[in-house]
């Protein structure tokens, strides 16, 4: 089937996703570009609705995922190369959108894993740091992620992109309450470790190796004071040179890692 206009009533609802308030309401969000599509179509990722146009068809990566697509039973429309620009938000959408179902995961999920490494993400407000961590957890190997209330959303389409498919494979739940993080931590055996500049260890001078999970914090502000009373233990990064502080998905990264080498080296 082709759609020609933008009035057309499927087009209104997949714009409408572009807005956080629709993408809570309905369930769903946007997938833009022929490798998050495809990488959505390897995990399994519930597509109800793909919207592609004729430049799609210019290559032969292109044409392959439109018949894996067709395969897989989704209902696909055909629309002009402009359109299809006019909903995008990327510059370069390479003739295809998607709207998939969102994976809905709580906290006891992520917890669950009595031997595992986690991620919690404290109001970090870029959605590229956010994407850049998702990305990182998801190389590392870590069991998940917990964001609290006031971080950039997942579903940000920046965020979508830089996690480079990796949002498909990570369990992430979203706590709005920290009481209730504060109860599913406290149920479970997992040491709580904050990184904070003004932390009491260096980051390679704990053990990672019983459950931990890792709290990072606000680009501006680092994490709240609540989370910091809350953890076991503190954790900074040396800063030898001139530099005050890290970018906080590079100084995620080296936390991380310092984590999966205790592992490794175990």
């Amino acid at each position: 089937m082709k759609i020609t206009s933008s009035s057309n009533d499927k087009i209104k609802y997949l714009r409408s996703l572009y807005k956080k308030k629709y993408r809570r309401k309905y369930k769903q969000f946007v997938l833009e570009g022929l490798r998050l599509i495809e990488e959505a179509v390897q995990e399994n990722v519930d597509l109800s609705q793909v919207f592609y146009s004729e430049y799609l068809l210019r290559n032969e990566q292109g044409q392959k995922l439109l018949g894996q697509l067709e395969e897989k039973e989704v209902q696909i429309y055909k629309i002009d190369d402009d359109l299809l620009q006019q909903v995008a938000d990327t510059v370069s959408p390479q003739g295809i959108l998607a709207i998939a179902d969102k994976v809905e995961y709580e906290l006891n999920d992520i917890l669950e894993n009595k031997d595992g490494l986690i991620l919690v993400v404290d109001q970090i407000q870029d959605p590229g740091n956010l994407g850049t961590i998702i990305r990182t957890a998801d190389a590392a190997g870590f069991d998940g992620i917990i964001t609290t209330k006031g971080t950039v959303s997942l579903y940000n389409q920046k965020t979508i992109r830089s996690t480079m498919g990796s949002f498909f494979r990570t369990p992430i739940a979203k706590v709005n309450d920290l009481n209730e993080f504060e109860h599913g931590i406290s149920e479970s055996n997992y040491n709580l470790v904050v990184a904070d500049t003004a932390g009491d260890n260096y980051h390679f001078d704990i053990d990672y190796l019983p459950a931990t999970a890792i709290i990072v914090g606000n680009e501006a502000h680092g994490p709240r004071q609540e989370l910091i009373d809350l953890a076991d233990q503190s954790i900074k990064i040396p800063l030898l040179g001139g530099a005050e502080s890290l970018n906080v998905a590079m100084a995620t990264s080296v936390i991380v890692y310092e984590a999966i080498r205790q592992k490794l080296d175990k």
